[in-house]
């Protein structure tokens, strides 16, 4: 890639923090806002901590709280410490959406799933009832296969777009995938090509990273069962999820 403003080729995607993020929304709002990032601490599930340890909080001031913050910014860790909302905003939502991994669409969907989930249960809705909370995207795809689905409650709109993709890649599950990584793939890497049969495509490396395609799943494991491990780590990740 190259910029066609400057001729430089080294790009960086810029983006503000969630402690940035933070600051800004505090300002608009004039309120407090609280903002979540990791895991929900052990000994504490669900509930806020203080900032800190091991990379997990929550933060917002002295004595901020999840549960008594009426605004609320984070990473993906804020929808599941989060019990009700009366509205969930995704900012930037394409880079889910457009990101480098085989399942990047239905993890994207997840999010938008868990999100309605939480607008389901804001304060004041009844029972069971239809929420009145609302979920926010920002994008610039508003045509996307994952928005059309999540918007018509219907994940096999996804799934079929998803399909003829993988159909046209030979992407799993129409054939079985293996990546080759570690110290030691190199060598993996060029006795699994030379014993593979005309039906499996050996490739690499790339970074590192050797790719195993299959025909099926019986095809696969047969030539990685054929081919004696060499001395060193290996890892080997079948129909791997962020392939």
């Amino acid at each position: 890639m190259v910029c066609a403003a400057c001729g430089g080729s080294r790009m960086k995607a810029l983006r503000p923090g969630v402690a940035r993020i933070r600051e800004e929304l505090e300002a608009l709002t004039g309120t407090p806002v609280a903002a979540v990032w990791g895991p929900a601490p052990r000994g504490r599930p669900g509930g806020a901590a203080g900032g800190g340890g091991d990379g997990a909080g929550v933060d917002g001031g002295p004595g901020a709280s999840v549960p008594g913050t009426s605004v609320v910014v984070g990473t993906e860790a804020v929808l599941h410490r989060t019990g009700g909302a009366d509205a969930v905003a995704f900012l930037d939502f394409d880079a889910e959406l457009l990101a480098p991994r085989l399942r990047a669409g239905e993890e994207a969907l997840a999010l938008l799933a868990r999100a309605a989930r939480l607008v389901r249960r804001a304060p004041g809705d009844p029972p069971g009832g239809r929420g009145r909370g609302r979920v926010l995207v920002q994008t610039r795809l508003p045509h996307h296969d994952v928005l059309e689905a999540a918007g018509a409650a219907d994940p096999g709109l996804l799934a079929a777009a998803e399909r003829e993709v993988r159909e046209a890649l030979d992407l799993p599950p129409v054939s079985a995938m293996a990546l080759v990584s570690g110290p030691s793939a190199d060598a993996y890497g060029e006795a699994l090509r030379r014993a593979a049969s005309p039906a499996v495509a050996v490739r690499g490396p790339v970074d590192g990273v050797w790719s195993v395609r299959a025909p099926d799943h019986r095809a696969l494991g047969d030539l990685l069962a054929s081919v004696p491990r060499p001395p060193g780590r290996l890892r080997v990740a079948v129909d791997p999820v962020r392939a």
